[in-house]
């Protein structure tokens, strides 16, 4: 959104952010009218500028396949902004097949369709109209991405004087995905009625409450900041939306509220998970301005495997393993294959398996699994240690695609080869913060981090 003399411009893309969350488009309103005086937004972050140029890499391979086909091709944005809307009303009525970066706009909103495509069917142009096609990264459609193209619809349709009757997606995997206009745009209207609703009523002293909505998008810092300032239950690791509305019907609404509670049960939660949230509230509170957050360790219960217990005997061999991935890519790529393991007389060491492509990502995930196979094999002790779900995923999604190492991958996996840290951890810990991945937990052992990753 943007102001243009007295009145505010807004974008499709404003559009899906209230429908994302209302929270983040009260605070694009609070920054537009307050300017400096506005929290600041969270930093973009690497991956979040590598999305952006992927996507016009994206668009950029879809113009070229335009091109390439024989098509007429007008790209809107080589013109002179003053000039932009007026080029591209000139390009529609002149029939050219494909209209790029389509400068288009209706009351209150404005804004730049990826392609606007000649297809055949009547409108005021004459035997032929245009649809707008998106190009997106990802893999499916989602309704945010419907709402926009229905934005850029009704704008179009002014110059037209129809709807066209699909919109296409374009997406990140090569296919194309075409939806039905009359499907989603009731739905639209009511959307954008909406939100004009509440940009008319927009009142800069009477924001939403951010524990109301999933999604704070570039606002979670701030929304996390208000959150820790109301003493807000959604704070405490591993709880529900579902747990806190239970809890509220007690008359707990705080953290301090949950941790100090005499309410001896609540009526649809478990006790031992009721207990546990007390447990993890209390254990919050006490870390708060603690560098290094308060804990407990959970004894097992006897003959149950969970927690510590979770944990076999250490070996001389075991391998403490780490992958990173690159999501961007189709189906990913596992660039890095890392493994910590003890060399002779205690030396710790690190080996790395490097892949820039898929080639590579195979012969990478070969040869890790070789190489802890074979440790495994000279001691039947050996364990692989690693930190949640994703290397598991990995390799299964690996041994699945290329049809390698699925003796070894079942073997180690029936054998319980594997260790998850973060099971054991959740199980068998307290931690004083309000979530449990290794960055949480390391807070312990190592501070905080003052490196990048």
């Amino acid at each position: 959104m943007r102001k243009y003399e007295k009145d505010i411009i807004y974008s499709p893309s404003d559009l899906t952010r209230f429908m994302q969350s209302p929270f983040a488009s009260w605070m694009d309103r609070f920054t537009l009218e307050n300017g400096d005086k506005a929290p600041k937004r969270d930093e973009a972050d690497d991956m979040g500028q590598l999305l952006s140029q992927k996507g016009f890499e994206q668009e950029e391979e879809i113009e070229r396949g335009f091109v390439e086909d024989g098509s007429s091709l007008v790209r809107i944005d080589t013109f002179p902004k003053a000039e932009q809307e007026e080029q591209t009303k000139l390009a529609i009525k002149k029939g050219v097949d494909v209209i790029v970066q389509a400068k288009l706009s209706m009351p209150h909103f404005q804004g730049f369709a990826d392609f606007l495509v000649r297809v055949p069917g009547k409108s005021a142009l004459g035997e032929f109209h245009y649809q707008v096609w998106d190009s997106k990264l990802t893999k499916q459609v989602k309704a945010t991405h419907l709402m926009q193209l229905c934005a850029y619809v009704e704008m179009l349709s002014s110059i037209q004087d129809r709807l066209p009757g699909e919109v296409v997606v374009l997406l990140g995997d090569g296919n194309r995905s075409v939806h039905q206009i009359n499907d989603c745009f009731a739905y639209y209207q009511n959307l954008k009625a909406s939100f004009l609703k509440s940009q008319a009523s927009f009142d800069h002293s009477n924001p939403p409450d951010p524990s109301q909505y999933t999604e704070h998008l570039d606002w979670s810092e701030h929304a996390a900041s208000i959150l820790e300032a109301q003493d807000h239950p959604s704070v405490v690791a591993g709880i529900t939306k579902g747990q806190i509305r239970k809890l509220a019907l007690n008359d707990i609404e705080t953290t301090s509220a949950l941790a100090n509670t005499d309410v001896p049960r609540i009526s649809g939660m478990q006790d031992a998970v009721f207990e546990g949230l007390k447990r993890q509230a209390a254990f919050q509170l006490k870390s708060k301005g603690q560098p290094r957050p308060a804990f407990k360790i959970l004894s097992p219960i006897p003959g149950k495997k969970e927690g510590l217990a979770m944990l076999p005997p250490p070996s001389s061999m075991d391998v403490f393993f780490d992958i990173e991935g690159f999501p961007l890519l189709d189906g990913g790529l596992e660039y890095l294959w890392g493994a910590t393991y003890w060399k002779s007389k205690g030396e710790r060491a690190f080996k790395d398996f490097w892949a820039h492509d898929q080639n590579e990502e195979a012969e990478a995930f070969v040869e890790f699994i070789k190489w802890a196979y074979s440790r495994w094999q000279s001691d039947k002790s050996m364990h692989i240690y690693h930190y949640a779900n994703y290397e598991i995923a990995a390799c299964r999604k690996l041994m699945q695609r290329t049809g390698l190492c699925e003796y070894e991958v079942d073997n180690l996996l029936r054998n319980e080869v594997f260790v998850d840290l973060y099971k054991v951890v959740r199980g068998g810990m307290v931690l004083g913060e309000p979530r449990y991945s290794i960055k949480n937990v390391e807070l312990l052992y190592r501070g905080k981090r003052d490196t990048d990753v």
